[in-house]
């Protein structure tokens, strides 16, 4: 065998290797992207002062089974909030911040988003919540005293919340923080930024094998995962509201879901906050904006 032939057979041994490599790493990434490890779910929801709350459940369009708490006020002011946490989170990760809304006089539904907690399913990223949204809207306004409904949601949830706009209509305003674009987009951030130096390309086609995987192996397209999309497409006021220190989804997420629907959408950076934990980082602040949002619509 000639040294030509040798180096070509070489060569494209390595090709054949590395795109296995990278084919392999999307199917592994997508698969822990679709399954996080659930954690636990108290059997009973938190005893708070004066607040009444109980286990609920509803299913969604394809029959899946999803669960929650609910915090009905003392006083109700008539509106209804649904709150939904964060990526490998449970619905325990917003009943601090919902107990502050609930003594404001809003109801506060908690659910665990499908494939977490004891909701069941996969994750999805938005392409099957926004059915999940439906379904625990429909649940919210059989509930007495319910008039006026309202959405929160927190990095994963934030996305889900704005990714339902593109049907739902009934949310009187919404509270994003921490939103993700679509899943395209965070997945090739969060992987270049974990890339080596010089090797942030990779996260493309990790990214599109992945995506590709999600689709054939789970009939989950990720690659319709899109916030933008709702928010394009809405009419609900919704409050952008992002940390200028994250460094797990950049502001950069927020700055563009604003700019895709400026009739509706208003942008709210702040400049020490992180991922997620605006609420830790303002306090009263944030108590005060966020219901001030809420009451005005």
């Amino acid at each position: 065998m000639s040294h030509v032939s040798r180096s070509l057979r070489i060569t494209a041994l390595s090709l054949v290797a590395g795109c296995t490599a990278i084919i392999v790493a999307g199917a592994v990434a997508a698969t822990d992207a679709l399954q996080p490890a659930r954690l636990p779910v108290a059997s009973v929801c938190p005893c708070v002062a004066r607040v009444h709350c109980r286990s609920v459940e509803t299913r969604s369009a394809d029959g899946t089974l999803l669960k929650g708490w609910y915090y009905e006020p003392e006083t109700s002011n008539g509106g209804a909030l649904l709150m939904l946490h964060g990526v490998g989170g449970n619905r325990a990760d917003v009943v601090g911040l919902g107990v502050v809304y609930e003594k404001a006089g809003y109801a506060v539904l908690t659910p665990d988003i499908r494939g977490h907690g004891e909701s069941g399913g996969l994750v999805s990223y938005g392409i099957q919540d926004e059915a999940d949204v439906r379904a625990w809207l429909d649940w919210l306004q059989r509930q007495p005293g319910v008039q006026r409904l309202y959405g929160f949601g927190v990095s994963l949830g934030a996305s889900v919340m704005l990714e339902s706009l593109k049907q739902e209509q009934r949310f009187r305003a919404v509270v994003a923080e921490s939103a993700f674009v679509d899943f395209p987009s965070i997945a090739n951030e969060r992987i270049a930024r974990q890339a080596p130096a010089g090797l942030h390309w990779i996260a493309t086609p990790v990214v599109a094998a992945g995506m590709l995987w999600s689709d054939l192996r789970y009939g989950v397209p990720l690659s319709r995962a899109s916030a933008l999309d709702g928010v394009r497409k809405t009419r609900t006021p919704v409050l952008l509201a992002h940390g200028l220190q994250d460094n797990l989804t950049s502001p950069e997420n927020s700055r563009r879901l604003a700019a895709a629907n400026p009739a509706v959408a208003t942008l709210w950076l702040v400049e020490s906050g992180k991922h997620a934990n605006l609420w830790a980082t303002l306090g009263v602040e944030f108590e005060s904006r966020t219901l001030a949002w809420f009451a005005a619509h």
